[in-house]
């Protein structure tokens, strides 16, 4: 297929079935509900099955021992690209892989979308360098203001090509159903996550709330860490009323959701536009995060935040839901409409091609 929008995903972001990241689960939402899908691919490593073969290729690295590997990614793709150049490239989340195509391709409108912090990401943080980005991109598009301001932070040039899209999804598939009384957590088993102030939090409220149970759902490094046994080792004397699945596909995760009365996201680090609080608000849970990063952006009045995310005010958040119903059904409602109303990936699409046409009023 030539492709008129060429969109090119991190090396390490598998866009696959059994294996994905937020950021392939945002592509693929943005691409599904663009009027431009049939003419737009998505590049990414090769996977054996993936997430929608339609509008997926796989892209062979062009790896030598001496090229960074990112690198060596970004060059196969330029090749890719240049048999057929496309009329719109968007970059995720690597300056490299922005610059190389940039350069290669400088009839294109190359854009670069930021799912993280700017100013902890190679080749973006100093000023300097973003608006080196900046005087090179048709737009550098931004999951949340947090993120946007971040990456003005210092720059004064161009700064009207800088735009903000969140992290939207397909809200309509998500349906909530008969509420339990489970608190949930989805996400890596580490210390960013703030899992251990939530394994503590749990082994102080669920002895006093014997109808409640929780799940964390997620797994660890490979290896295996300290902290990981720490936090199986805090919520230990709570026995069968916590369950650890490890990592469970997206489906199931989403299965969780709809079923768990709260979810908590207790991050420890400022997320740019934490999956998980898009999905729990989207499936009709009372939600309680932490309030840094993008996160407040996205819950608005819709949940409950928790600064700083320590044991004590998760606790303190755990038990004011569980223990009055009328306030977590009014959580649960507000975070489901919050979730349509904000955070639904159609308009968010039809925004982005209505982007697309300014650039470029002969795309069709």
């Amino acid at each position: 297929m030539s492709a008129r929008i060429a969109i090119v995903l991190p090396r390490k972001e598998a866009f696959a079935l059994d294996r994905f990241g937020a950021i392939s689960l945002v592509v693929e939402a943005y691409v599904r509900h663009s009027a431009y899908r049939p003419v737009t691919q998505v590049l990414g490593t090769p996977v054996a099955e993936p997430r929608d073969a339609t509008m997926f290729c796989a892209t062979t690295a062009k790896d030598r021992w001496w090229r960074r590997r990112n690198r060596g990614f970004a060059l196969g793709a330029a090749d890719y690209l240049a048999a057929a150049p496309p009329r719109h490239i968007d970059v995720h989340n690597r300056v490299e892989t922005f610059t190389l195509l940039a350069k290669r391709f400088p009839n294109t409108a190359v854009s670069l979308w930021f799912h993280n912090d700017p100013q902890g990401m190679r080749g973006a943080r100093t000023a300097r360098e973003r608006q080196r980005i900046l005087d090179h991109a048709h737009l550098v598009i931004c999951v949340s203001d947090w993120v946007r301001d971040r990456f003005l932070d210092g720059v004064t040039n161009h700064v009207g090509r800088v735009v903000v899209l969140p992290a939207s999804f397909d809200t309509v598939a998500v349906t909530p159903a008969a509420k339990e009384n489970l608190i949930l957590f989805v996400g890596r088993i580490i210390r960013e996550k703030g899992v251990l102030p939530l394994a503590q939090a749990l082994s102080e409220v669920l002895p006093d709330l014997p109808a409640w149970r929780a799940t964390l759902i997620g797994d660890g490094p490979k290896a295996g860490t300290d902290y990981l046994r720490h936090v199986v080792e805090t919520m230990a004397p709570l026995g069968d009323r916590v369950s650890m699945p490890g990592f469970l596909n997206h489906e199931a995760a989403m299965r969780a959701f709809a079923h768990a009365a709260i979810a908590v996201v207790p991050s420890q680090w400022p997320e740019p536009c934490a999956l998980t609080v898009r999905e729990a608000l989207a499936s009709g849970c009372a939600t309680i995060a932490s309030g840094r990063g993008g996160t407040p952006q996205i819950i608005g009045d819709a949940g409950i935040l928790v600064e700083p995310p320590d044991a004590a005010g998760l606790a303190a958040a755990l038990r004011r839901l569980a223990c009055d119903d009328r306030l977590r059904e009014n959580f649960q409602w507000k975070g489901r409409i919050r979730a349509i109303e904000a955070l639904d990936v159609r308009p968010w699409a039809a925004r982005l091609d209505a982007m697309r046409r300014a650039i470029d009023p002969a795309l069709n």
